[in-house]
């Protein structure tokens, strides 16, 4: 770091957010590294107690490894000298920035949250941005999302949509180390909750739309909690993006009014941006589109008529950027998202398979109608189970959606966790059984993917959804590598047929 801090600067700035509740001891010198996780501990660090499994023995090991005081909610006695925080993740949040000192203040940031589409609506903004910067002979756009993290150099596989304020401030600073100007990002429900994105200031913030999600003891209780923690990101951003057909329409529009501009988008004539006449035309969605700048007609390589919406937010996302119609055009006709609606099938489409993140009770619905639209007279199986520790909730949901449209379903393992994969089953097969599906529970997810596509009959669309293109599983708070849906739909589909189209 080019700057560093005192632990009395990091004490004051704590202060005057108004989270201490009392400290001990004190340093001299400058704080060298400030870090969460005790393994990543180096002499001169500030080790921050965080995590709702935190134990005294994390800190023990930090200052083992040369942390020289910590931040926590409880003395925990370590003979070095601390601060107590009445909320340690928003205290974080306070000294991530400081340590990194505000990287996001160099950059242009747009932010996109919502109950689905958050994914694809970043991916279609940096792909709009990125080609038009190439064309200007400009950097790309950095990236934090669901799927993954860029920041110029390094591209990753992403744990969490949004993450921890520590991680996310250090991405932004290698952004601005890299040589980038603009950054797009996923902001979570959770991150506005729990202090990840406190301190930033967004240029632009897109509101997707809403619906019950993330309810659980350990995430929101209820819907409103839910609600008002999604509205939270127009407290901290210059000009929302919002969704005319976004339920709870006028609720988002008071709460986007905070701004300095508000832009709309959305199937109706009135809206900022306004996309109609959507429809199928030589395999491709196609639609046409009215901004303040330009009408015209342009299509989709990403299937699903769902996605127009997206694509219409990342326009409107744009506008301050001017990029050409010709480039918004291109864009979209050739942009796909890893893990979101990948079609796979046999030569003669006999057996079609389609993996998507899709995973809460909105997503549900609108893959299922466009595969009974997309799929006349063809079966549906599905593939799918619900993460564990939260969203409990969604469980039921998800069942009794699959149940009404399936014609099977195999029930299987997503990111369990600490819970029991078969509990979880239990509580989806709840819902299943409100419907015509009849279901089996395979927690092996390859296993039940793979035996999914090879036990199809034809004509038949099997469904793998919950996790996209991820590479990984959390079981018992470890992440064990696998493969992804998308290889195990494809080799299942290369020994059903022996040829992929």
């Amino acid at each position: 770091m080019d700057v560093l801090y005192s632990f009395d600067d990091y004490l004051k700035r704590l202060q005057n957010a108004g989270l201490v509740t009392g400290h001990g001891g004190s340093l001299d010198g400058k704080i060298g590294f400030l870090c969460c996780d005790s393994k990543k501990a180096v002499p001169g660090s500030m080790f921050v107690c965080k995590g709702n499994h935190f134990k005294p023995e994390y800190l023990a090991d930090a200052v083992s490894r040369g942390a020289v005081c910590y931040v926590s909610e409880k003395d925990y006695g370590a003979d070095i000298p601390y601060i107590l925080v009445s909320d340690v993740r928003a205290a974080l949040a306070e000294l991530s920035d400081t340590y990194y000192c505000s990287p996001w203040k160099k950059l242009r940031l747009t932010a996109v949250t919502g109950t689905k589409g958050k994914t694809t609506t970043v991916h279609f903004i940096k792909a709009l941005l990125d080609n038009y910067f190439e064309k200007h002979g400009s950097a790309p756009a950095g990236l934090i999302s669901t799927v993954q993290t860029f920041d110029g150099v390094t591209a990753e596989e992403s744990v969490n949509s949004t993450p921890e304020s520590i991680d996310l401030q250090r991405i932004l600073y290698n952004c601005c180390e890299n040589g980038l100007k603009d950054v797009v990002c996923e902001v979570s429900s959770q991150a506005l909750k729990y202090h990840r994105v406190r301190c930033i200031k967004f240029d632009t913030a897109v509101f997707t739309n809403i619906g019950e999600d993330h309810i659980s003891p350990v995430e929101h209780p209820d819907f409103e909690d839910y609600f008002s923690s999604k509205l939270k990101i127009f407290s901290q951003c210059k000009t929302a993006v919002i969704s005319r057909d976004c339920e709870h329409f006028e609720r988002v529009l008071s709460a986007a009014s905070a701004c300095e501009k508000v832009v709309t988008f959305g199937s109706t004539p009135d809206c900022d941006v306004y996309f109609y006449n959507v429809r199928k035309a030589d395999g491709k969605t196609v639609f046409s589109l009215k901004t303040p700048h330009f009408e015209g007609e342009f299509s989709l390589k990403i299937a699903g008529f769902f996605n127009v919406a997206n694509a219409a937010a990342a326009v409107a996302a744009t506008l301050p950027y001017n990029v050409d119609v010709q480039t918004i055009r291109e864009t979209l006709a050739e942009t796909s998202v890893s893990g979101r609606m990948e079609t796979y099938g046999t030569p003669d489409n006999s057996v079609v398979a389609i993996v998507d993140y899709a995973h809460n009770a909105m997503s549900f619905e609108l893959l299922f109608s466009h595969v009974l639209k997309e799929y006349p007279g063809y079966k549906i199986v599905s593939v799918f189970g619900s993460v564990g520790n939260k969203a409990e909730v969604r469980r039921y949901a998800l069942g009794k959606i699959a149940g009404k449209y399936s014609d099977f379903v195999y029930i299987t393992s997503e990111h369990p966790d600490y819970e029991s994969p078969y509990a979880i089953a239990e509580q989806i097969a709840e819902g299943i059984r409100e419907g015509k599906a009849k279901y089996t529970v395979i927690p092996d997810r390859e296993l039940a993917v793979t035996t999914a596509v090879k036990e199809a009959e034809d004509k038949t669309v099997v469904l793998v959804l919950g996790v996209g293109d991820e590479t990984t599983q959390r079981i018992n708070g470890v992440l064990y590598e696998r493969r992804s849906d998308s290889e195990c739909a494809l080799a299942a589909l290369k020994e059903r047929s022996g040829v992929l189209i």
